[in-house]
């Protein structure tokens, strides 16, 4: 298996009770409907927030709604290999087409623990893997070598996620396993130039309130049109600064993923409820300026 296009990260909709399912399956629908993948138990989706139980709900979820007729994946949020593989196997159970692979994070080792790490998760796993880096979450960053080590000795590695803002590590992942598995940017602001070096694609949140708009620059680059998503692109920089995530800091500090639910809600009208704690609320000054920078990107995403 080989995951190529765009996957969207989905935010998670709460009430103060817990997952609102009803909520959260209007907006897989939608993002199915317009030919998105589904990967509901993200970083974005706030993972490592969520319960077990609510981790395999949200990934049963998908599946039913995903018909089959896009790619499903879900992450596992977990910080050891004994917790990933019991994750894992879950996922596995429900029908999940991959699982990503979320790093060891609170207490870092070597880089040596780390390749243990991925060789105990994939030996006891036999399905499709996504493996991933995001320094933001983790506290580091995995060497692009380790990525190269581990994909060429597993062959149910179908793809890495580099959420790690930085372009020219970036860049290494593609000369090193682009030719091997897929490459897939996993932050927004970096989308379009990650598709023009090479990457296969992306695992995005902005699918969540951008419409299909994001879907169609995928297809521009690979059609040829890059002048024309590039444009897009530069039109798009004032939304991604005023986000923030995944290490890059926006204008309020990057309060993510708070900020991707609110853009959901505006953009979409699916009740979103409130940041599961403790993440803080956003003041309505800054919403306001976010509906602003949305509506003026309403052209583009219908």
């Amino acid at each position: 298996m080989r995951l190529e296009g765009v996957i969207a990260a989905t935010v998670t909709p709460f009430r103060k009770d817990g997952v609102n399912y009803e909520a959260l399956r209007d907006l897989l629908a939608r993002l199915a409907s317009q030919g998105y993948g589904l990967f509901p138990s993200s970083s974005t989706g706030e993972v490592a927030k969520l319960t077990p139980e609510e981790r395999v709900k949200v990934a049963e979820l998908a599946v039913e709604v995903g018909g089959g007729k896009v790619p499903v994946i879900a992450g596992t949020g977990t910080g050891d290999h004994i917790s990933t593989i019991e994750m894992a196997r879950r996922y596995k159970d429900v029908g999940v087409d991959a699982v990503l692979i979320t790093p060891p994070y609170y207490v870092q080792g070597d880089w040596a623990g780390i390749y243990a790490f991925y060789k105990k998760v994939l030996d006891a796993v036999d399905m499709p893997a996504v493996l991933y880096t995001i320094p933001l979450a983790v506290g580091y960053n995995i060497p692009a070598e380790v990525f190269d080590l581990v994909s060429s000795e597993y062959s149910q590695v179908a793809a890495v996620k580099d959420s790690s803002g930085d372009f020219r590590y970036h860049m290494e992942l593609i000369y090193l396993v682009g030719g091997r598995v897929s490459v897939l940017q996993g932050v927004d602001m970096f989308f379009v130039p990650s598709l023009i070096v090479g990457a296969h694609g992306g695992i995005l949140g902005g699918p969540n309130f951008l419409g299909p708009l994001q879907l169609r620059l995928y297809n521009m680059v690979r059609e040829g049109k890059i002048a024309e998503a590039v444009e897009i692109h530069r039109k798009l920089m004032e939304l991604w600064r005023f986000m923030g995530g995944c290490g890059l800091t926006g204008k309020l500090g990057g309060k993510w993923p708070t900020l991707y639910k609110i853009a959901t809600q505006i953009a979409t009208g699916i009740d979103m409820g409130p940041p599961r704690e403790p993440l803080p609320p956003v003041d309505d000054r800054d919403r306001e300026e976010l509906r602003k920078i949305l509506e003026k990107l309403a052209p583009l995403t219908r």
